[in-house]
């Protein structure tokens, strides 16, 4: 799960590095750079999954409001104090940088942005769909039962969210630039469920795959894989047309075979820390890699390519290091602590045996 989380957000990071140098590269170089946004889909589809494990796992005593609230804090206790911190940075930048916060506004606080056409922090659009997931599944699972429901219903969000783009491309004006178009088709939050969607299903039915002999789940990856070649090449450049209503199904359907073929996957002694790292400050840098991106493309760095992109590189996950350590590390702590609190609380009014 770390290479999977590892290579998402290296893909996303390609896809947004400085433009001067990222357009001084080789053409395939560039081609696959170009591509790296679909590094946003695997998220979704990772994160589906890691969520939908914590909804399909034991209960917590004390019902539906226990679930809830153990839910809510695990997840926005981790997403929550970063996010807000950087949102500050791009608040404050007319005072630090003498630039406006293009865009900004009230619904940034609310996550509402990704029904927006947001300028600056444009990424955070993915977070909003998260963030309303994260409101959304728990109701479902532990207040409508959804526990209980079989795999497939939790692919139906999914389909509704194909059958809206669908109904928006046919809907969309005259003249539209092509990228103001695919994002009319993935930003809002019900057109794009399907990664997470199709990670709750892979959670649901973790205990078939999981049994799989390698060479079943070895052949799902390779599956993914080449689904995903796919859908780039046939789709990957006219995402404003019919291919930007298929293709983010499609690469959820390729990022699932991948996610079942490595989930198990283990490794090497010496690469496992360099990966493990790069995973751990996945979360900082796809939010700060804005900010670092304006600055290099202002300075224009006369430096080879190769190093501008390795100094992008490193900048980012410095910068991830330093709020996860001094940010993201504490409220994790501070989880933990409060977690054990609620743990307590309800041991405390559970129920005895024939009470």
């Amino acid at each position: 799960m770390d290479v999977l989380r590892a290579v998402a957000i290296l893909s996303v990071l390609a896809f947004h590095a400085p433009s001067h140098a990222r357009d001084a590269l080789p053409g395939w170089v560039r081609s696959g750079f170009a591509h790296g946004w679909v590094g946003v889909d695997l998220f979704f589809v990772l994160s589906g999954y890691l969520i939908g494990r914590q909804v399909f796992g034991p209960e917590e005593p004390g019902g539906v409001g226990a679930n809830l609230r153990v839910f809510w804090t695990k997840r926005w206790m981790r997403t929550l104090p970063l996010y807000f911190l950087v949102l500050a940075a791009y608040a404050l930048k007319p005072w630090t940088f003498g630039t406006p916060f293009v865009g900004g506004g009230w619904h940034y606080a609310l996550f509402l942005q990704n029904f927006t056409v947001p300028r600056d922090f444009e990424q955070s659009w993915s977070l909003c769909v998260e963030e309303h997931f994260y409101l959304l599944l728990p109701l479902a699972a532990f207040g409508l039962g959804g526990r209980r429901w079989p795999a497939f219903a939790w692919l139906l969000p999914a389909g509704l969210s194909l059958l809206l783009r669908f109904v928006v491309r046919a809907t969309l004006p005259e003249g539209l630039e092509p990228s103001e178009a695919w994002v009319r088709l993935q930003w809002p939050t019900f057109q794009h469920l399907d990664g997470l969607c199709a990670g709750v299903f892979l959670a649901k039915t973790a205990d078939t795959w999981r049994r799989w002999p390698t060479r079943p789940r070895a052949l799902c990856g390779a599956l993914g894989l080449a689904v995903v070649g796919a859908m780039l090449g046939a789709f990957g450049s006219r995402l404003d047309g019919p291919g930007g209503v298929w293709i983010i199904t499609g690469l959820t359907v390729g990022f699932s075979g991948l996610l079942v073929a490595m989930e198990s996957v283990q490794l090497p002694p010496l690469a496992r820390g360099p990966v493990y790292q790069v995973s751990a400050l996945s979360y900082g840098a796809y939010l700060w890699f804005g900010p670092v991106v304006r600055v290099f493309e202002r300075r224009l760095l006369a430096a080879p390519p190769v190093l501008v992109l390795g100094a992008f590189l490193a900048v980012t996950l410095a910068l991830s290091w330093v709020t996860y350590r001094a940010v993201e590390q504490p409220c994790l702590r501070l989880r933990d602590r409060l977690l054990a609190r609620f743990t307590r609380a309800s041991q405390s009014v559970a129920p005895t045996p024939g009470g």
